[in-house]
C-alpha cells in the first residue's frame, strides 16, 4: 500500500512499452518506475543529472523486484505512485505502485540504490 506522502506520476502505457502479445514488457516495467524516480528526484530539488555532473557519489541500483498484477497494454492510463520505504545508513529502497484511473493496482515494484563513492564505489 502506497504511502500517503507518495509522489505521483502520470503515464500512457506506449507501443514501444509493449511485447508482440501487446502485454507491457517485463523489463519495461522497472523503465517506467525509473523515469518515475528521475521526476521523482528532481521534484525534491535533485534532478539526477546535476547530481550526477558532481561526480561525488553515484546511486546505482542494486536489486530490483516487480509483480504484475493484471494485464498492461497499449493506451492504458496510469499513476504511478512512489515513495522511500525505507532508508538505511547507505541504501534506501524505493517502493512504486501502478494503478488505473479507478484505483485498480495494476503492478507493483521495488529498487534498492546505494550511494557509493564515485571513484572507490564503495558505500
Amino acid at each position: 500500500m502506497s504511502s500517503p506522502k507518495a509522489f505521483q506520476f502520470p503515464y500512457i502505457v506506449g507501443l514501444h512499452d509493449t511485447d508482440a502479445a501487446d502485454y507491457l514488457f517485463s523489463a519495461n516495467l522497472i523503465r517506467i518506475c525509473h523515469i518515475a524516480y528521475e521526476a521523482m528526484m528532481a521534484s525534491l530539488g535533485f534532478p539526477l543529472g546535476s547530481l550526477l555532473k558532481q561526480r561525488d557519489f553515484a546511486l546505482p541500483i542494486v536489486h530490483i523486484e516487480g509483480d504484475f498484477k493484471q494485464r498492461l497494454t497499449v493506451s492504458d492510463e496510469l499513476t504511478i505512485s512512489a515513495w522511500v520505504s525505507r532508508l538505511g545508513g547507505s541504501s534506501y529502497t524505493i517502493s512504486y505502485e501502478l494503478r488505473k484511473p479507478d484505483g485498480e493496482l495494476c503492478a507493483t515494484a521495488s529498487t534498492v540504490q546505494v550511494c557509493v563513492d564515485w571513484n572507490s564505489s564503495k558505500s
